[in-house]
């Protein structure tokens, strides 16, 4: 995490100084920083995935229902990335268009889930 707030804090250090001269290097800066915080976070996955296999394993929950959450989650990460980087460049309105394509998105990946929570609704009721 360290590294991660000294990338952050000597980007906002240089964005600032780099903004001073003209606004779109403050800007490459900042968003060259994002993609390096962003690339760090995903080195990390494999931790998270083999954490998420040991539970699997235990207690031998469907392999296919947490391939979903791993795929919503990248989901939601992925578009508040991309929401944020449009926010900070003044392009209001193509972050909310992507805000709302990852939610639909999310929705459309948790079908599988919804429909065996439907079933096992329904043969309770039968």
């Amino acid at each position: 995490m360290l590294k991660v707030v000294l990338i952050g804090m000597t980007a906002v250090f240089l964005s600032m100084v780099a903004g001073s001269v003209k606004k779109e290097y403050g800007f490459m800066v900042a968003v060259c920083a994002a993609f390096m915080i962003f690339s760090y976070g995903l080195s990390k996955i494999s931790v998270i995935v083999t954490e998420v296999q040991k539970f699997e394993n235990a207690i031998g929950l469907n392999g296919e229902y947490i391939s979903i959450l791993l795929k919503m989650a990248g989901i939601a990460y992925l578009t508040q990335f991309a929401v944020n980087l449009c926010k900070d460049a003044n392009q209001g309105a193509i972050a909310g268009q992507i805000g709302f394509a990852g939610k639909i998105s999310m929705l459309i990946v948790s079908i599988p889930v919804l429909e065996a929570l439907v079933r096992t609704i329904g043969e309770l009721f039968s």
